[in-house]
Formats: structure tokens, C-alpha cells, sequence
């Protein structure tokens, strides 16, 4: 997700991937938001921030889809590459230390 300081005349200033105090979330589908990165005075950086963190969230997504695929039996876990299921192993070893599991926040919906 992606979340939005606004200034005085309520126009976006900032924005964060995380949340917190005075931040708004915004749908990645919002005009505004577009336009913000697009006319930023660091554009170019601001785009590569926001891609990179897609890219990490498509990586959770393309690892649920793996587990439904298996769970499915679609694909066998064995059917992967040795390099990807070490991967996925270690990830969700280190995932396990940690209080969240979910890629979706509770309160998370798809907006279009």
C-alpha cells in the first residue's frame, strides 16, 4: 500500500509505504497519485521507489500462488528448480520468525 501526506490545499506532498501519524492511504489506482509521480521534482527516483516496492509485494503473491499451485497439485514442489526451493524454504523459515505472515492488511482492499 501506499500512503499520503497532503499540505495546506490538500494537494499530495509525500509519500510513504508504510503507515503512520497524519499519513492517508491512497488507492494505487488514483488519478492523483499518478500525477503526483509523474510531475515530482525527482520523478525518476520516486518511480523506481514505488516499482521496487511493487516488486516486492508481486514477490509474496508470486510465492502464494506457488503454495496454491502445490496445494492444488498443479506442480509438484519438486518440480522446482533446487535454487528456487531452497529459496522458498528459507523465506518462509525466516517469514515464520516474524508476527506477520499475511501479505494483505486486514483492512485491505483491491480498489479499482
Amino acid at each position: 500500500m501506499i500512503y499520503i501526506e497532503r499540505n495546506a490545499q490538500n494537494d499530495i506532498e509525500n509519500i510513504h509505504f508504510a503507515p503512520g501519524p497524519n499519513l492517508e492511504e491512497i488507492s494505487l489506482h488514483d488519478p492523483k497519485l499518478k500525477k503526483y509521480i509523474e510531475t515530482s521534482t525527482d520523478s525518476e527516483e520516486l518511480i523506481q521507489k514505488v516499482l521496487n516496492q511493487l516488486d516486492l509485494d508481486m514477490v509474496r503473491v508470486i510465492e502464494d500462488v506457488i503454495d496454491i499451485m502445490i496445494d492444488k497439485n498443479l506442480i509438484l514442489f519438486t518440480d522446482l528448480p533446487d535454487p528456487v526451493q531452497n529459496k522458498i524454504l528459507f523465506k518462509k523459515s525466516i517469514r515464520n520468525l516474524s508476527n506477520n505472515n499475511s501479505i494483505i492488511e486486514d483492512e485491505e482492499l483491491i480498489n479499482f
